[in-house]
């Protein structure tokens, strides 16, 4: 009986080593994985700053959230990121064989990043696991994103060796064009996170469940300079909501099928649990760009 379970071991072990490109083979030192926001001064100069400046801006979770159901959300990737500050972790999603979507502030100053589809406790090399290598020369920024005003926060990640869908790897699907602000939806957001305050970031797969606010609410926050027709905004009551080692990642809601309509942007610097919305670069105001960004 040991003899099979170590043969059935082996097999699942080496099918998911056939989804590996590149340099990822090597073991990762997991405790030098933290949240891009962690980085330090990261975030200095920019307006995410100047909201609370006397603040402590490191809570870094999903807030309130549970463990998904292991591959419920195929869509979602984790972002293995090599930076000049450090290595560090962003969300992201698929959204063809060849292109994964997230916020520009992830990939804008990355050498090189892994892109980890099919996961669910990212720190085990799963037989589900899809694991692609891209350099910086296939990282894609929004060209008026502004790191000051986190405006255009939006990046996409051309792949040169293409993802197999199946069952643990499926496509986004993404707002289509409409006038639709889905205030009032119930959307959720996924991601590895960190569990609580100073804690380690989560190794499942994590998501949250929130309400969409109007704009015209979420600007008596942070005001007019980033919040626009390409943001949305979710209400974070009883502090729940997403946080440092999310961003990047989706925000979906049912409507009639389930779509991603915001990639992670940022928070107040207050902390995730402070209350105040939570901002995302909203997807279909970025459709076009998208498209030509694709390839």
């Amino acid at each position: 009986m040991k003899l099979l379970i170590l043969a059935i071991f082996a097999v699942a072990v080496a099918s998911a080593v056939e989804n590996y490109d590149g340099p990822e083979y090597d073991p990762v030192d997991w405790s030098r994985v933290v949240p891009v926001y962690d980085l330090p001064g990261f975030w200095e100069g920019t307006v995410y700053e100047k909201l609370a400046p006397k603040s402590n801006p490191r809570s870094s979770r999903i807030v309130g959230g549970h463990e998904v159901v292991p591959h419920s959300h195929p869509y979602q990737v984790y972002l293995l990121l090599e930076l000049l500050l450090g290595t560090s972790a962003c969300g992201g999603s698929v959204i063809s064989e060849t292109v994964a979507l997230t916020a520009a502030h992830c990939i804008n100053t990355a050498r090189r990043v892994t892109v980890v589809a099919g996961g669910h406790n990212i720190q085990q090399i799963e037989p589900s696991q899809q694991r692609r290598t891209v350099e910086a020369v296939n990282l894609r920024v929004h060209p008026e994103y502004s790191r000051i005003n986190v405006l255009n926060d939006i990046g996409t990640i051309i792949l040169d060796n293409p993802l197999t869908f199946n069952e643990f790897v499926q496509p986004s699907i993404l707002e289509p064009p409409s006038s639709n602000t889905f205030v009032g939806f119930t959307s959720q957001a996924t991601g590895w996170g960190r569990v609580a305050d100073n804690a380690p970031t989560s190794p499942v797969l994590r998501v949250v469940n929130n309400v969409i606010l109007a704009n015209a609410i979420c600007a008596e926050t942070y005001g007019n300079v980033s919040i626009n027709n390409a943001t949305i905004c979710i209400q974070t009551t009883g502090g729940r909501g997403v946080c440092n080692g999310d961003s990047g990642g989706p925000l979906t809601v049912v409507d009639g099928q389930r779509i991603q309509v915001g990639i992670a942007s940022f928070v107040h610097s207050a902390g995730c649990e402070s209350g105040f919305p939570h901002v995302f670069e909203r997807v279909g105001a970025h459709l076009d760009w998208i498209r030509d960004n694709s390839a």
